[in-house]
């Protein structure tokens, strides 16, 4: 180990010369270039293909990309057509001519007014239906997703008219079958503690938010949770009917 003696006179001669070879040289040993970092980190979806996830949950990753999918088109007419040909065209039936167009019951559930409003959804659509998929296989949830789509379109439509979008009423659907899923069937859906009281907040929430100007799907909501509370209850009582394949 060098004394005091040999560190300052080696400090000298690097004050006199600071750029000689074996200065520089060692620094080009010792030092280390870490690789550029991504702005953006794709880690996540390369896992994602590479565990082959989306063939585990499907008809999750089906709906996930069609909202996406429809969002967009949505934008691209409304802002460069100036057109309001998606919302036209996926609405639930508002006259006695749309009633016959069958795609209407369900397809204004895939259409949503703006971006929070899709990432919100599409946020607990991802975990709880995904869980629902992967415990019991896409049938239950696709026969989830079409049921609460229809009644909760019909309910909301009896009570505002047919100017209403968005999968909430099927998310709502889908966090009421995971709730009694989880509470008497022991399947391991590993719900938070707390989970119904944020049901039950977000419900009451709904019937706040138009005295400050905010429009929600209360109807829609309510009848998509007791949908989800029905078909988790069928599910307990006769398992064999959604037993997964």
């Amino acid at each position: 180990m060098p004394n005091e003696t040999q560190i300052l006179a080696e400090l000298q001669t690097f004050a006199q010369n600071p750029h000689a070879a074996k200065y520089s040289n060692t620094s080009w040993e010792q030092g280390e270039l870490l690789p550029k970092q991504p702005l953006v980190q794709w880690r996540w979806l390369r896992e994602f293909w590479q565990a082959k996830t989306y063939q585990k949950i499907p008809f999750t990753v089906a709906v996930t990309l069609l909202c996406i999918l429809v969002y967009l088109a949505e934008c691209w007419t409304i802002y460069v057509q100036n057109s309001d040909f998606i919302l036209q065209a996926l609405h639930y039936p508002a006259n006695t001519a749309q009633q016959s167009e069958l795609w209407r019951y369900v397809s204004h559930a895939i259409v949503h007014l703006g971006l929070w409003h899709l990432a919100f959804n599409l946020c607990f659509w991802w975990i709880f239906a995904g869980a629902i998929e992967r415990q019991l296989g896409s049938i239950p949830l696709i026969l989830l997703t079409f049921t609460s789509a229809i009644i909760s379109g019909m309910s909301q439509n009896y009570f505002s008219g047919a100017d209403f979008f968005g999968l909430s009423g099927v998310v709502y659907a889908v966090l009421g079958f995971v709730l009694i899923e989880d509470k008497f069937a022991a399947k391991c859906f590993h719900l938070p503690d707390g989970f119904l009281t944020m049901l039950l907040i977000g419900l009451v929430l709904g019937f706040i938010a138009p005295t400050i100007g905010i429009q929600i799907g209360n109807a829609a909501h309510i009848s998509g949770f007791v949908v989800g509370v029905l078909f988790s209850t069928i599910d307990i009582l006769h398992p064999k009917l959604h037993q997964k394949k």
